[in-house]
């Protein structure tokens, strides 16, 4: 669930004025098409894989900040964008929106872009690690029971290019 109130482009905006070489990551990208959204669970892997690459290139090439804006609930899921940044070089801070429902399942179902159902919110809430640092993050495991193998298949062009 995208727990954000601004869009992207309010964010992009706003970043814009304050930062000349900022970059705003999100796996989401990886499914947007010229002809809209199709997102395929079977692609996520992949999609993940995408946007780490991507936060890579940003940061071997000095963009600031660089703004991963994904759902990552739980540690483990962030460990690829913090090696990355701590190998860089880049201070990494973790934010969240601060919003009186940002934890209210049924203001995030009516909020969120792609048809997430509110119980589907709820469970990702339920795993929702707080608090949140850099140890947490480097010193947590990716569960055994996520697979890392990746079914690919022919992606069509997407709108967005590797930046």
């Amino acid at each position: 669930c995208k727990r954000n109130r601004c869009t992207k482009e309010c964010k992009r905006s706003i970043l814009n004025t304050c930062f000349k070489a900022f970059c705003t990551l999100n796996t989401d990208d990886y499914f947007f098409q010229e002809d809209g959204y199709f997102f395929d669970p079977a692609l996520l892997g992949d999609a993940h894989d995408w946007n780490q690459k991507r936060a890579g290139d940003a940061m071997l090439r000095g963009r600031s900040p660089v703004i991963i804006d994904n759902t990552n609930i739980q540690a483990w899921e962030m460990k690829p964008y913090v090696t990355l940044a701590l190998e860089c070089g880049y201070r990494v801070e973790f934010v969240e929106p601060d919003t009186s429902w940002k934890c209210d399942p049924a203001e995030l179902e009516k909020r969120n872009k792609h048809g997430v159902p509110q119980e589907s919110i709820v469970k990702m809430l339920d795993r929702f690690e707080l608090p949140i640092s850099v140890d947490i993050v480097m010193n947590s495991f990716e569960p055994p029971h996520k697979s890392k193998k990746h079914r690919s298949k022919p992606h069509r062009q997407r709108r967005f290019k590797n930046m």
